[in-house]
């Protein structure tokens, strides 16, 4: 079954509260973004960064 970028946007949202806690959420962020950057765009990727405040986090957006 095809994720969709509502799932891959949960899926960050879920992880965001154990970066540096968890040893593979930021995997599990990045895999995300990576996902969300190739189906959909990379600005759509970078408002997700925008919108789950990853750049607090130590995420940067990609040019476009």
């Amino acid at each position: 079954m095809k994720r969709t970028l509502k799932d891959w946007i949960q899926g960050i949202e879920d992880e965001v509260m154990f970066v540096n806690v968890k040893p593979y959420s930021h995997n599990i962020i990045n895999i995300s973004l990576q996902a969300i950057a190739t189906e959909y765009g990379r600005t759509v990727a970078n408002k997700v960064i925008d919108d789950c405040d990853l750049e607090r986090l130590g995420w940067q957006k990609e040019t476009v």
